[in-house]
């Protein structure tokens, strides 16, 4: 990513921002990241890094929802956040990984839809005072996560960087490999399609927080 590229990216967090569950609290301990290891077996930081990675793909996946349902119908905003809460309940990392991911790749291709033809546009000024508030918190939320991405993905590459230094370390690192493209879909997020939400938000005269390194992510009830 070029500066320019990255200024944007950090500007579009900065301005925009559920419980995203109980288990997320505060994501500010995230900035202090996975430590990566001087030492042999990095098992100990690829553990943190994957457990800090997990958190923050449920609180963007949750934004990304939570914007989007607010201009889909009932009947569709439904679906997806029973697929939502199925993904909270699942307890297989393995397997709430890959959920995790497809959602938020979905949710991520519907928020550019909704941006690419007008349709977010057109509806962001005629939303209810629920709906305005919902899309003023899940920007907040999101802009904790694009913040956390940015430190998280500088956390994964150090990890696979030190890997190649111990052979023993290959398959332990395979799960920051894994997670890293989420992360970088996260960042590019931040900067494109929120980006873009953020700008709408603004216009139609929507509360959107600033985030700093302090924020904390806010209950969206939706």
């Amino acid at each position: 990513m070029n500066k320019i590229a990255q200024a944007v990216v950090v500007a579009a967090c900065l301005m925009g921002a559920g419980a995203a569950q109980a288990q997320l609290g505060g994501l500010g301990g995230l900035l202090g990241g996975a430590k990566s290891s001087s030492g042999g077996d990095i098992g100990a930081s690829v553990g943190t890094f994957v457990n800090q990675s997990a958190v923050l793909g449920a609180l963007t996946s949750q934004s990304l929802v939570a914007i989007n349902s607010a201009f889909m119908s009932k009947e569709d905003s439904a679906v997806i956040k029973a697929e939502l809460n199925a993904i909270n309940k699942l307890t297989d990392p393995g397997e709430k990984n890959v959920r995790t991911k497809q959602l938020y790749e979905s949710q991520s291709a519907e928020t550019k839809r909704l941006l690419d033809s007008g349709d977010m546009k057109g509806r962001m000024a005629t939303l209810d005072a629920d709906g305005r508030k919902q899309i003023g918190n899940a920007l907040l939320n999101f802009g904790i996560g694009g913040l956390q991405a940015l430190e998280l993905t500088k956390t994964g590459q150090a990890l696979v960087g030190q890997a190649g230094a111990n052979p023993m370390n290959l398959t332990k690192i395979m799960p920051v490999k894994d997670t890293l493209p989420l992360l970088g879909k996260v960042v590019s997020d931040s900067g494109g399609i929120i980006a873009g939400v953020v700008k709408l938000a603004q216009s139609a005269k929507i509360d959107v927080p600033k985030v700093t390194a302090s924020s904390k992510p806010v209950d969206l009830a939706f």
